[in-house]
């Protein structure tokens, strides 16, 4: 079911807040937008980019920071659906980094599902994709990577 306004809103802003920290590469604020739990789990693009559990998600954000000199983050296409005090929300992410000096540009496509508690959400699952190399536009599997 769509999200009302408010919590539309409230989803608006804890993606605001993930980018502004993600730009600044302030942990402490990263960490902030997840709960402490054991099963959060975190998908990123990398073949080891599945992390699970809030210590693995900050040795996850120290990497990324580390890596890159800059990094900004934005969305577009956004639709979020919730029910009670769970929403899940996917959106286009585009994310310009600038690695060893080279700017690196990654278009791809964001899921989330945050959870309110105590009056205020936090992302309980993360997935972020790239479209498969290789996958033409109007087809349904990339056949250039097995043939």
């Amino acid at each position: 079911m769509k999200a009302d306004i408010e919590t539309e809103n409230a989803v608006k802003d804890l993606l605001d807040r993930y980018t502004k920290a993600y730009a600044a590469k302030d942990l402490d604020k990263m960490m902030s937008l997840f709960p402490d739990d054991p099963d959060f789990v975190f998908i990123g693009t990398g073949e080891d980019e599945w992390v699970q559990g809030y210590e693995d998600l900050k040795k996850g954000f120290k990497r990324d920071f580390k890596q890159a000199d800059e990094i900004d983050v934005g969305f577009e296409n956004l639709l979020i659906s919730s029910s009670q005090n769970v929403v899940w929300a996917s959106m286009r992410m585009m994310m310009n980094a600038v690695v060893s000096g080279e700017e690196v540009i990654m278009v791809g496509r964001l899921s989330i599902v945050a959870e309110k508690r105590d009056n205020e959400w936090f992302i309980v699952h993360l997935h972020f994709s790239l479209p498969a190399s290789g996958q033409e536009e109007g087809d349904s599997y990339p056949v250039d990577l097995y043939f």
